[in-house]
């Protein structure tokens, strides 16, 4: 019985270790505006190919509720949770470094403007929690 007991020990300490692993991603936002109107607007998210030798600049945690998913899926879960919670994710890269870049010109008395907004982040993902923790990275020596 003793025995048993240890045994539940080993195996609720492996199941919490192996949830609280972080996956490596690249996220990226882009909007672009026509004379101020939302024209286009993407999310990405791709897994690294290695780890980011940078330290974390900041992080970010997002409430979640972690769907249910059959056995296959499992090793996907933080990809559908970064999709489904795509508007808090983009919110926690506004507070990195944003790239906007704008442009205009005159033609017939009418003005044109363009702009687009492009954000690419790496970044640790893991869930603590009912917490989905983003640790976005910094971009290093430019």
């Amino acid at each position: 019985m003793e025995r048993l007991g240890a045994f539940f020990k080993v195996f609720v300490l492996a199941c919490c270790v192996g949830l609280c692993v972080a996956d490596e991603f690249v996220l990226s936002y882009r909007v672009q505006t026509h004379n101020g109107i939302a024209t286009n607007e993407a999310f990405g998210l791709s897994r690294a190919l290695k780890k980011h030798p940078h330290n974390s600049s900041y992080t970010c945690d997002i409430p979640v509720n972690e769907p249910k998913l059959s056995p296959p899926q499992q090793p996907y879960l933080l990809d559908i949770l970064l999709k489904n919670y795509q508007n808090a994710v983009v919110d926690c890269l506004y507070k990195g470094e944003v790239l906007v870049q704008a442009s205009g010109f005159n033609s017939k008395l009418q003005n044109q403007n363009q702009a687009s907004l492009d954000i690419h982040a790496p970044a640790s993902v893991h869930l603590e929690g009912g917490l989905l923790v983003l640790e976005i990275y910094e971009k290093g020596e430019k």
